[in-house]
């Protein structure tokens, strides 16, 4: 550009000044305004995946439990927390993208724009100037050089070069930024992509593993005991039911709690503890036969079904005793019905349970249940099936 005039150099370097302010600030300011709604769209991907895989990650777990699936629910497991693993990885990748470069974009649009105005006012005003004064030495005959070697051009030329490399300082910004995080993305890729390969042929090849072997029926052992399991949880619920509802009518004919724990058992020795001395010894040994549960009043003793309550009260007292259980130094009051002697225990549950079981209508759970299972392998659940995949046939 050495052989331009006076006023090309000075339309070339005011057209620069024009660019950066008229066109990359702006398309900066854009850049940064696209580059958050892309983080916020992956946050929220990042949402959206994490409860995609949780999901998987549960119906996995499902099929950990089943006779037929178990080594697919450990492969859809896997790739659950794979996939959780990689998005963390991404997430880091953003937040740095977020940081480094959206901010440090803003950042400098701001300081950009106060900067090449001032500059673009500065060198304006110099020229106009420089341009006056080489005016004035032309009219005066006192200017014997070139105009080429004129202070006037020799300023414009600088001008030019000065403006052209912050031209090229600010593109040079945006390219070493991007850069950055394309070298991000590709140690991400290096990180996880041979581990991944690996883990996904592994998968690959145990799925194709179940399509050569068939599913294991249920022996006649597998049935008992799944019959056995459900029994004995439909019997636990109608017990701990049976206790709610029993509990609560002895409670409707107990009287007021006492209002103060009972003075301490009398005729101890001299020779008694000091746990004794503090009602903590001595009393009569009984069991529990039903549950206590906890309450917001602390004068109340809470206790499971079957545990030992060592009561230190002689008789009741408007329907409720005073003791403490076996395991802890906790004492309070319970009804007096919700315990036994010891060797009244096993009765007494027996009575209850039995009470209970009268009422039950025939026939009974159990054959219920029995009968359903044995329907189940006689009958296809389904008319149809699905069609997840194709048959080996075609």
């Amino acid at each position: 550009m050495s052989g331009l005039s006076s006023d090309q150099l000075h339309k070339s370097t005011l057209g620069v000044y024009s660019n950066l302010m008229e066109h990359f600030n702006p398309g900066l300011q854009k850049l940064v305004a696209l580059g958050n709604s892309y983080v916020k769209a992956f946050q929220a991907l990042a949402i959206s995946s994490e409860a995609y895989f949780s999901a998987v990650a549960k119906m996995g777990d499902q099929a950990i439990h089943t006779l037929s699936s178990h080594s697919l629910g450990d492969v859809l497991i896997q790739i659950s927390e794979t996939q959780r693993r990689l998005t963390a990885e991404m997430e880091g990748v953003f937040q740095w993208f977020q940081i480094e470069v959206l901010q440090a974009m803003e950042k400098n649009i701001k300081l950009d724009e106060e900067y090449i105005e001032g500059s673009r006012r500065v060198y304006e005003l110099e020229v106009r100037n420089q341009a006056e004064a080489l005016e004035k030495q032309l009219r005066r005959g006192t200017f014997r050089d070139s105009l080429e070697n004129s202070e006037y051009m020799i300023y414009l030329k600088q001008s030019q070069q000065e403006i052209l490399k912050e031209e090229e300082r600010r593109y040079r910004f945006l390219a070493e930024k991007h850069c950055g995080l394309s070298q991000s993305l590709l140690f991400l890729i290096n990180k996880t992509g041979a581990s991944l390969q690996q883990k996904a042929d592994g998968w690959k090849e145990k799925v194709n593993e179940t399509r050569g072997s068939r599913p294991r029926t249920p022996n006649h052992l597998d049935q008992e005991a799944q019959l056995r399991g459900s029994v004995n949880s439909l019997l636990q619920t109608v017990a701990r039911d049976e206790d709610m509802s029993w509990a609560k009518r002895e409670q409707l004919a107990l009287g007021r709690v006492p209002s103060r724990a009972p003075s301490p058992l009398p005729s101890r020795s001299r020779s008694s503890s000091v746990g004794e001395s503090l009602g903590l010894g001595g009393g009569r040994t009984m069991k529990a036969v039903v549950s206590h549960p906890s309450s917001s009043n602390p004068k109340l003793l809470p206790f499971s079904r079957g545990e030992t309550i060592i009561v230190l009260v002689q008789e009741p007292r408007n329907g409720w005793l005073y003791g403490r259980t076996d395991s802890s130094l906790r004492q309070g009051w319970f009804p007096a019905a919700y315990v036994a002697p010891n060797e009244d225990f096993s009765n007494t549950l027996a009575i209850r349970i039995l009470s209970h079981t009268r009422n039950w209508s025939e026939p009974s759970y159990y054959d219920i249940f029995r009968t359903s299972c044995m329907s189940k392998q006689k009958n296809h659940w389904f008319s149809k099936k699905p069609q997840y995949e194709q048959s080996a046939a075609h």
